[in-house]
């Protein structure tokens, strides 16, 4: 750990590759109930994620990631961009997910369910202006969890999205993640919460925090 560095420029294409597959798994820590109920637990995650990494403006892209590495291995990391960006890059996401589905990697089942899911989900999400910086992941694995990776990532996304001239950075956190009293402690508020009868009913969902902090 003694070396280890916040990265945000670009990684090398091996990295990319190396890491694509640890992606999802960061991913879907943030919220484990949101990302296993619109995905599923068969591998649709993992794959539009390993798709989504290496190419620009989609929503899981390594171009819009900050990543912490301790002697080649990756320990964190912290996936953001320009608000508006949120829903250009879902868009985009969707064209990859029909790649999938022409060379037989998903089935039209699995990606006709994912749309239906992924829509009652949506509105659990505040709308993302224009000017904000938009956190749409951070995470650290946990067997290097408590040693202030978070914190060096969030820490790092704020001076950049200020030095961006962004009014404020935005995140949303499901209100039963251990992480609403870390970012409050960072200086983030709740400014929103929402929730859905159907999925808190069925599905076992919390509310959804929106939290912000002013820059």
């Amino acid at each position: 750990m003694a070396n280890a560095t916040v990265q945000a420029e670009a990684l090398s294409e091996s990295d990319k590759m190396r890491f694509a597959p640890l992606v999802a798994q960061l991913v879907r820590a943030t919220g484990p109930v949101s990302y296993d109920y619109q995905f599923g637990t068969d591998g649709l995650l993992e794959r539009l994620v390993a798709v989504s990494w290496p190419r620009p403006e989609t929503l899981f892209c390594a171009a819009c990631s900050t990543t912490i590495i301790d002697e080649g291995d990756l320990l964190g990391i912290e996936l953001g961009f320009a608000g508006p960006n949120f829903y250009a890059f879902k868009e985009n996401l969707a064209a990859l997910a029909q790649g999938l589905l022409a060379r037989g990697e998903a089935s039209y089942e699995e990606l006709a369910g994912l749309m239906v899911r992924a829509r009652k989900a949506s509105y659990l999400n505040a709308y993302i202006p224009d000017d904000v910086y938009y956190l749409h992941a951070l995470a650290a694995f946990p067997r290097h969890r408590g040693k202030g990776l978070g914190k060096a990532l969030l820490q790092a996304a704020i001076a950049r999205a200020r030095a961006q001239g962004f009014r404020e950075l935005q995140l949303d956190v499901l209100a039963d993640n251990p992480a609403v009293s870390f970012y409050q402690a960072m200086g983030l508020s709740i400014v929103s919460e929402i929730r859905s009868p159907e999925l808190s009913r069925d599905h076992g969902f919390p509310p959804e925090y929106r939290m912000a902090v002013s820059l």
